[in-house]
């Protein structure tokens, strides 16, 4: 009996169920290889952006182009002092000095027939004091001369053959002038007012400069040379020649709007001049005149080869344009709002140490007008226009300019540009490249451009897998 109870005691016992205990470690743990396994997994399924890190670049592509160039010289006409029949004294194109005997006038026109007939071997000869002039100038050739300078054995050949002009007729004329007086009555010799090169023709361009220039000039089928001879009868006042009063000239060509870019970055360029296939480096300018563009090139030696001529044929001849390589797949196009730079503005921060730029802003509350100064980042500024990110400024925003109070809507005028996203902040910025050239694969991009990008910039290698404003996982 007593094991019954026994018995009934121990069916009476009652059995827990234990809670199960969470082991923190292991929780954590499974979150940390969950989030391990879908960034991976999201690492692998998006697109990769490859960044590309900007650098110099050049490009031999411009080949030779020719051009027809309009002469620019310092030049200065001398007129007749009086009426009367003119014999000149030097060449066609030599170099003379204030003392220079140039020509001579006499009102009967014998003075010629007399020099013609005085042809005796003592005034025909040279003097002494001559031959002595002519060693000299040989002399200061030789001492001064250098192989490099080789054209000036050109200029030496005309200072002698002038040289030697001036001396045997002004000994002809010295041997007849006590009977001159008597046989024609009045005449006179006269030197020349300036140093320089002579040349015994005018065109109507002595006194053109680099502002008179023009696509018009450059028609010359109108274009003649009024030259005068030794015997003609001139007037009081007439051009009777021209003085070249500097070594220093240039050609001005006329350059499309491509090939102004082209040459932008070059101070200089070597050129060849068709004529005579001589090869010369000129400096190069690039000048807007009236919507054309113009290159201006200056020498400082050839002048005296050239002087006879206004229009010369020249070639520029191919060289390298240096800039920033840009991959043509970083290139994508934006576009922007136009306005006018007359609109910009800017104003003093608080601490007045920099500028805010901006535009004065026209704003309308019920009948009340008001002007207040908005701060907009400017992505481009050129010599006309400012272009801002139509996400900076509202489309139709009235814009008033400082100092006539004219009103400009924006968005009237917009321009699209090309350009790369640039990514230094992790995030794609777009900035406007100025392209001066271009290979297959990449672009040369203006480096001097302040609102485009630098070298070592990092910018997107293919623009096609982001868009601007985008965080970038490189």
């Amino acid at each position: 009996m007593a094991a019954g109870q026994t018995n009934k005691r121990k069916k009476k016992v009652v059995k827990f169920r234990r809670t199960p205990s969470i082991n923190v470690g292991v929780v954590i743990f499974a979150l940390i290889f969950c989030y391990i396994v879908i960034y991976v997994g999201s690492y692998f399924a998006r697109d990769k952006v490859a960044i590309y890190e900007v650098v110099k670049g050049k490009s031999a592509v411009y080949s030779n182009k020719s051009y027809k160039g309009f002469v620019l010289r310092e030049e200065t006409v001398v007129g007749a002092d009086n009426p009367g029949y003119i014999n000149f004294y030097v060449k066609d194109g030599s170099r003379v000095s204030k003392v220079t005997t140039v020509y001579t006038l006499d009102e009967s026109g014998r003075l010629s027939e007399l020099l013609e007939s005085e042809n005796d071997e003592e005034t025909s000869g040279l003097s002494k004091e001559n031959k002595q002039q002519i060693i000299d100038e040989i002399v200061r050739f030789k001492n001064e001369q250098s192989n490099i300078h080789f054209d000036e054995v050109y200029n030496f050949k005309y200072d002698i053959n002038s040289l030697l002009l001036e001396c045997i007729n002004l000994n002809k004329l010295n041997s007849i002038s006590q009977n001159l007086a008597e046989s024609i009555g009045n005449f006179q010799l006269l030197k020349s007012p300036f140093s320089g090169i002579v040349e015994f023709y005018t065109d109507g361009y002595e006194n053109f400069s680099i502002n008179d220039i023009s696509e018009s000039v450059y028609n010359d089928k109108g274009y003649s040379k009024v030259k005068v001879k030794s015997g003609a009868l001139v007037e009081k006042g007439q051009p009777v020649y021209k003085v070249i009063n500097s070594e220093d000239w240039s050609v001005v060509v006329e350059l499309s709007q491509e090939d102004a870019q082209l040459y932008s970055q070059n101070e200089y360029v070597d050129i060849r001049f068709l004529k005579d296939n001589l090869k010369a480096t000129a400096q190069l300018e690039i000048i807007n005149a009236g919507g054309k563009y113009y290159g201006r090139l200056s020498f400082k030696r050839y002048m005296v080869r050239y002087a006879d001529y206004r229009f010369l044929d020249i070639q520029i001849i191919g060289g390298n344009i240096e800039g920033l390589k840009i991959p043509k797949s970083s290139v994508v196009e934006k576009e922007y709002y136009k306005i006018p730079l007359g609109y910009y503005s800017v104003a003093p921060n608080a601490d007045g140490s920099s500028v805010r730029e901006g535009f004065k802003k026209e704003s309308l509350d019920g009948t009340n007008e008001t002007i207040e100064f908005v701060e907009i980042d400017i992505a481009k500024k050129d010599d006309e226009y400012c272009y801002v990110d139509p996400a900076k400024i509202e489309n139709g925003t009235i814009l008033v300019k400082d100092d006539t109070m004219e009103r400009y809507q924006v968005g009237t005028e917009r321009e699209v540009f090309k350009g790369v996203y640039n990514v230094n902040s992790g995030y794609t910025e777009f900035r406007a490249i100025n392209i001066i050239n271009e290979s297959n694969d990449y672009y040369i991009v203006d480096s001097q451009d302040n609102y485009g990008v630098q070298i070592y910039d990092h910018i997107v290698l293919d623009a096609s897998l982001t868009d601007e404003n985008k965080i970038i996982f490189q």
